[in-house]
């Protein structure tokens, strides 16, 4: 912490509970903006999300009414949500900050979680077991996934989510937040680099010549993207900065295909293993990424094949678009 400019003292850490919790929360700070009205996955979400989040000024947005996705639909989920952290206020509500705290702020309160930990608990069950699909019954395509930008290679589900991975030699998992996107119904071609952190962990499971358990958890308190998303310091398990960030542990519950743990409250989790094998590979990108840029020609690119598929009652998907607007 900077000398003569201590914010810890000023830090109110709360838990919201899950997704739900924080949207309820953002509906009674004014925060949110619901859209009842239908619109399509296929562009005109993503344009209606861009024109709203405006220069950093704008709500979080919460479409109830998608296109091939309504209530006589053979689907599993209906809503997505996005914008949760497209501005300074939601960023520190996330920290336990006056909506109104300086940038300087954010940056001193998110230094000081930073060295906190709270490690997190595994409990028996949670809502995001309310449903379970394996097999042939695994469709990736009953989730309203947009297309968020014209250029966009495909359906892009992994955008806000929490990727989790282990490392096999110390059991810590990993949270980050890797880009992704629809294949066939039960695959999920990924952007994998070797650099990341769950790249160094696909490398120790293919050292080992085993296939890199992996879980992609979507919908969860704030602090879950936050933390996936911040320099977390190597070999320090996320769940433990979140538990510290939102003032109490972070409840987990085991997957049911492997031994990784996430959120029980989570909307919905997606899980697999990605092999080493360039005959699974897929095509991949390019897509629309923060930086303002189309990153990432089209390629062969490593694959979670869907094993299984967990999710609440009547979840919600959580995507974003947050960052400049992708030019040729």
């Amino acid at each position: 912490m900077e000398a003569g400019h201590d914010v810890s003292n000023r830090l109110v850490p709360r838990a919201f509970g899950d997704l739900r919790g924080w949207i309820e929360e953002l509906e009674r700070e004014g925060e949110l903006h619901t859209i009842d009205a239908e619109v399509d996955w296929d562009c005109e979400l993503g344009t209606i999300a861009r024109k709203a989040f405006g220069n950093g000024d704008g709500p979080a947005l919460r479409f109830r009414n998608i296109k091939g996705y309504g209530p006589d639909d053979d689907v599993w989920c209906r809503e997505v949500f996005t914008g949760g952290m497209s501005n300074y206020s939601r960023v520190a509500m996330t920290l336990g900050l006056p909506k109104d705290a300086s940038v300087r702020d954010l940056v001193l309160a998110t230094r000081h979680y930073m060295q906190l930990r709270t490690p997190p608990v595994e409990v028996a069950n949670g809502k995001v077991k309310q449903n379970i699909h394996r097999g042939d019954d695994i469709d990736l395509n009953k989730i309203p996934v947009p297309r968020w930008h014209r250029e966009d290679g495909g359906r892009y589900i992994n955008t806000y989510q929490a990727t989790v991975t282990m490392d096999p030699d110390t059991g810590v998992h990993n949270l980050g937040i890797y880009r992704g996107m629809i294949g066939q119904k039960d695959t999920l071609p990924v952007l994998l680099w070797r650099a990341q952190n769950w790249g160094v962990h696909f490398q120790k499971w293919e050292e080992r010549g085993q296939k890199m358990p992996v879980a992609h958890v979507y919908g969860w308190e704030p602090a879950m993207a936050f933390c996936a998303s911040a320099p977390v310091p190597t070999g320090v398990c996320e769940y433990d900065v979140m538990g510290a960030m939102r003032g109490e542990p972070v409840p987990l519950v085991k997957c049911e295909t492997s031994d990784l743990m996430v959120p029980a409250d989570a909307e919905m989790v997606i899980e697999g293993f990605i092999d080493s094998d360039p005959e699974t590979f897929e095509m991949e990108g390019p897509f629309g990424e923060y930086t303002g840029y189309f990153g990432g020609d089209q390629g062969a690119k490593h694959v979670t094949k869907v094993l299984c598929v967990t999710h609440r009652d009547d979840p919600i998907h959580r995507g974003t678009l947050e960052g400049t607007l992708p030019k040729m």
